[in-house]
């Protein structure tokens, strides 16, 4: 050690009244300051430069003002050279520099989690901001950019269902109906018209509301602020009971100044945040919200949910413009929906006096229950209809990755613990109900176990749930899926004469399915290294198959392609035209030729 050399103390500057330094200048002090006392002959002496190579090169990009996430895990900790024992002098100059490194690093962490952090929502209404942060995991669930949703708002709680039923439906004769048709009316009358800021529209908005919704309840320019302390915001109105939002509402004088649905949408994400961390009840509920747009003269009612993982925003109604019809038809949607409104806002009031289930994450909330379905009911006719009710503990999307996926596994188990309780439940607004219970007494469909159904939501089919193969035990394929694996044209004959005594059922019984398509179609298999090995009946000949998505079938000639199909399948008849029972066997004879390069033998089997 050279006997002259002194170390530069470490003294931190005392604190001071000013504002604190932004983080990225304190970074590049630190960084500085730890080489300045690295690069020292004395303490170079026992640094293994080698080993801490990736250290050096970490502090001279900090030094640099780098934000690069590698900057943060290279932060480590000194090492030094074996079999050297420093001087006590060092050994205090070495703990100082892994002091500054360790403040360094906390100064990078807090740092990089305000930059990865969601802007607030004045900044993520901008287009170039919503765009960017969107992409990631943690976009909201708001249609914007298109897959960007979530499951709809109707089957996750029953307030949004509600609101949409009431708000198409004829305005009843009640004091608080009447109080909407003249709220809408005044709205109309007003908001047309030229405003100098966006307070003054806010404000005149506030008193055409005022019969509906007293002006005292709105808490005006309201800040929310994330958990992590970084990028909270302002929203322009919440409507509060009992200290409870219900209502957030965001103002836009004119199309200018970013979107107003984006805006609340990230107003609500930030709110649903800080109710988890400070509400666990209502966080529990879902913490469901009325999200108000006000575009100048355009009105947008939305509904925000925060399921567990994901927060979900929907709009419930097409916009409303806010214009003096003299045919009044404007002002009467807008009644319906204020009205609606009204009632969604008492409900979420009265609410939170019920004690709140617990659900799992991406799983429909309306559907505690459902029927069996009538022909089962009548073999227990002496039950009464209370008890004919089955409970439904829902699990998880069939396809977990998938957030809006329709399909369902649910169990009847309260614990869910019985494999055998287990069922797969489809969320559809179109069912062949009829042609599923044809094809399941014969086992060539899921046993259909009940239904249920309210207005304004799609129906719950609760079906058998077909596993798939596991190492040790059989289970359930696509087709398609199977016809991806090695070898599966050696079953080509077995697949096609179970074809055949399906396709003579629903013939016999004058109905078809509409998209008899393997995608559509599921395969017993047994699972194999490399392939699937199907599991047959009748002495081995017949493939064990069960048809699915009865979304198109019904009676023959009783429903029409829907306008919208993938026009890349070669379907028997035109989009607008009636599906007939002979269009299976035709759309079978499609796929088969492409997969097996033969057309589909017309065998017309007795099934018993």
């Amino acid at each position: 050690m050279a006997s002259g050399m002194q170390f530069i103390p470490y003294n931190p500057k005392p604190a001071t009244s000013h504002e604190p330094e932004p983080v990225p200048g304190k970074v590049r002090a630190k960084a500085t300051l730890a080489l300045s006392y690295l690069e020292q002959p004395p303490v170079q002496h026992f640094v293994d430069t080698a080993e801490s190579h990736n250290l050096i090169f970490a502090l001279q990009m900090a030094q640099s003002g780098s934000t690069a996430q590698n900057v943060l895990s290279n932060l480590s900790k000194i090492v030094l050279l074996p079999d050297l024992d420093p001087p006590q002098k060092v050994i205090g100059a070495l703990g100082m520099i892994q002091d500054l490194i360790d403040e360094l690093s906390e100064l990078y962490k807090d740092y990089l989690a305000g930059e990865n952090a969601i802007p607030g929502p004045s900044s993520f209404a901008q287009h170039d901001q919503w765009a960017k942060w969107q992409q990631k995991d943690t976009g909201i669930l708001c249609f914007r950019p298109n897959g960007k949703q979530g499951l709809p708002l109707c089957v996750l709680h029953d307030v949004f269902r509600q609101f949409q039923v009431t708000a198409t439906e004829t305005l009843p004769s009640t004091l608080a109906a009447a109080q909407a048709m003249n709220a809408a009316f005044s709205a109309c009358r007003r908001m047309p018209e030229h405003f100098d800021t966006e307070d003054e529209r806010s404000e005149a908005f506030d008193l055409c509301l005022g019969p509906l919704f007293p002006c005292e309840r709105w808490r005006e320019q309201v800040h929310l602020s994330a958990t992590s302390g970084h990028h909270g915001g302002w929203v322009d109105r919440t409507y509060e009971v009992n200290g409870v939002v219900h209502i957030l509402r965001e103002d836009k004088l004119e199309a200018d100044k970013g979107d107003p649905y984006m805006h609340v949408a990230r107003a609500y994400q930030l709110l649903a945040e800080k109710v988890r961390s400070k509400d666990p009840k209502r966080a529990k509920e879902g913490v469901p919200v009325f999200l108000l747009c006000l575009l100048g003269p355009m009105l947008l009612i939305c509904g925000g949910f925060h399921g567990g993982k994901s927060t979900i925003v929907e709009p419930l109604a097409e916009p409303c413009l806010l214009f003096d019809d003299c045919l009044h038809r404007r002002q009467e949607v807008l009644a319906r929906q204020l009205y609606a409104l009204t009632q969604g806002v008492d409900t979420l009031s009265e609410c939170r006096r019920e004690q709140a289930d617990f659900y799992l994450p991406q799983v429909p909330r309306i559907y505690p229950t459902y029927r069996k379905l009538y022909e089962q009911m009548q073999a227990d006719e002496q039950t009464r209809p209370e008890e004919q009710k089955h409970g439904l503990k829902w699990l998880r999307p069939l396809a977990a990755t998938h957030p809006r996926s329709l399909l369902m596994v649910a169990t009847e188990d309260p614990k869910g613990l019985d494999q055998a309780s287990m069922r797969m439940v489809k969320l559809v607004r179109q069912y062949g109900a009829e042609v599923h219970p044809l094809l399941a007494t014969k086992g060539f469909a899921p046993q259909l176990h009940g239904r249920c159904s309210s207005p304004g939501a799609p129906t719950a089919y609760v079906m058998e749930y077909l596993s798939p193969p596991t190492d040790t035990e059989p289970g359930w394929i696509t087709l398609s899926q199977f016809f991806k694996s090695p070898g599966a044209t050696e079953y080509q004959e077995a697949i096609e004469k179970t074809l055949n005594l399906i396709l003579t059922v629903m013939g016999d019984a004058d109905v078809m399915h509409g998209d008899f398509r393997p995608n559509n179609i599921m395969l017993q298999v047994f699972k194999m290294q490399h392939s699937y090995t199907p599991v047959c009946s009748g002495g081995g000949q017949e493939a064990n198959l069960k048809v699915v998505d009865f979304d198109w079938a019904g009676k023959s000639g009783s429903v029409s392609y829907p306008l919208q199909r993938n026009e890349d399948i070669a379907w028997p008849a035109a989009p607008w035209d009636r599906i007939i029972k002979d269009h299976d066997r035709e759309l079978v004879n499609i796929w088969w030729r492409e997969e097996f390069s033969s057309a589909f033998p017309d065998r017309r089997m007795a099934v018993e």
